[in-house]
């Protein structure tokens, strides 16, 4: 089932444009925020619009549930054509299937079946022909679609990629997002570890936590301080040592050993960056 969840496929979108992603990836992307909001206001179009009254045949709540209960039908059915793509793909690798030949297949049993919920609920009063309605849910389907495929989807698969890159640490048994942590402090058997708005104090060793982090993550100026990777850090010098003025106005000693080491880091990691320009010596 792996397998096919994460096997390619390949489809040709309405404007003719190829098309390609997983089922893992299409599930995923429609579980995001993004995509749930989207939806949410395309079945709230379809409500306010009601093109077929049915707002006024149908209980208020029966009303409001039954777009919902479409979309969720669409989407399953959508996701098992999928899963047999996914399996033909095995036997033909090259296939690429137009996705409104999908999409058709995908809205026969949630407009069938909703019509036929709508007709017991409404006890036979309401009776509109299938096949009115089938080609005006098509039609807005389809160019629905092609605007999530075009400009929502690429966005959201963006999101995703960042998220699953995202980094942590393991500090004292506890997981820490790395892209909210501004420095580390080494305090005796314990590590104070501050965040952009926070601060936490935990049972570590520096160099363990350290030893965790890559080096674009972050430097270590001196045996006692992590200081993460930021724009916003300002090298300057006071009394003839080295210091970095960090985004939360803290002041970073740097060990007069790894000064070239730490002007190197920030050469090389932060953009226009400049070296050691802030010289307070100077300015006395």
């Amino acid at each position: 089932m792996n397998e096919i969840c994460r096997r390619k496929l390949n489809f040709r979108d309405l404007t003719l444009s190829p098309l390609s992603f997983t089922v893992e990836t299409y599930v995923a992307v429609h579980l995001h925020k993004r995509t749930l909001l989207f939806i949410s206001l395309c079945l709230l179009t379809f409500y306010a619009a009601d093109p077929f009254n049915t707002r006024d045949a149908l209980p208020p709540v029966l009303g409001i549930l039954i777009w919902p209960a479409a979309a969720v039908l669409f989407f399953a059915v959508y996701f098992n054509l999928f899963l047999a793509v996914s399996a033909l793909t095995a036997i033909v690798p090259r296939l690429r299937i137009p996705m409104p030949l999908l999409g058709a297949i995908a809205l026969l049993p949630p407009v069938y079946l909703c019509e036929a919920a709508v007709h017991l609920a409404t006890r036979g009063a309401y009776d509109l022909p299938i096949l009115p309605q089938l080609a005006y849910f098509y039609i807005a389907a389809q160019a629905l679609e092609t605007v999530f495929f075009k400009f929502i989807m690429p966005s959201v698969q963006a999101d995703l990629m960042r998220d699953a890159v995202k980094r942590e640490l393991i500090v004292d048994g506890e997981r820490i997002d790395l892209t909210k942590l501004l420095h580390i402090e080494a305090r005796e058997h314990h590590v104070q570890l501050t965040f952009e708005d926070a601060h936490k104090l935990s049972r570590a060793r520096l160099r363990d936590i350290v030893a965790q982090t890559q080096s674009e993550d972050g430097f270590q100026p001196h045996r006692s301080w992590w200081v993460a990777r930021d724009p916003s850090i300002t090298p300057l010098r006071r009394d003839g040592r080295m210091y970095l003025r960090l985004r939360d106005d803290t002041e970073v000693p740097v060990a007069r050993t790894r000064i070239e080491d730490v002007q190197r880091w920030l050469d090389t990691h932060l953009e226009k960056q400049r070296p050691a320009q802030h010289d307070e010596d100077q300015r006395r």
